[in-house]
């Protein structure tokens, strides 16, 4: 019997052991994320809610498969996440940007529609690591 549950100790160790160095692996092969946080305005105003998207923009070299997204508070502010963690991977993106959020209230605030179309929006960002203050403040024009 003794030799039996040393065995199975032995096997749970290493499927364990095994199972963490298969994480750390994965964890690894991730993209790195970059703290992108900024403030949306519309004309000198601050967007006082809404959504923000950053969608890659391949034209540019950017390949990833990802499009971090932000919630606009009423002071304008956003920050980015990427599948639920904090931050953007570094590259081109297209800026997009919705006041009429899914289950919000709808907005009165009404944005031209190109800033709701990856391929019509003129607001192009490039996220980089150990971005100056403000170089994420999106400017939207009436």
């Amino acid at each position: 019997m003794h030799s039996i549950c040393s065995g199975s100790r032995f096997v749970l160790s290493f499927i364990l052991l095994g199972g963490g160095i298969l994480f750390a692996g994965g964890c690894k092969r991730g993209e790195t994320l970059h703290p992108v946080s900024g403030k949306v305005t519309l004309g000198d105003a601050p967007l006082t809610g809404g959504a923000i998207t950053f969608s890659p923009d391949a034209t540019k070299g950017n390949t990833t498969k990802v499009g971090p997204t932000g919630q606009i508070g009423s002071d304008g502010s956003y920050s980015l996440t990427t599948n639920g963690n904090t931050g953007a991977p570094a590259g081109w993106y297209k800026v997009t940007v919705f006041t009429n959020t899914p289950g919000g209230p709808p907005s009165t605030v009404k944005l031209n529609p190109k800033y709701s179309d990856p391929a019509k929006t003129d607001i192009t960002v490039e996220v980089v690591a150990n971005a100056p203050p403000g170089k994420y403040d999106i400017k939207l024009s009436k």
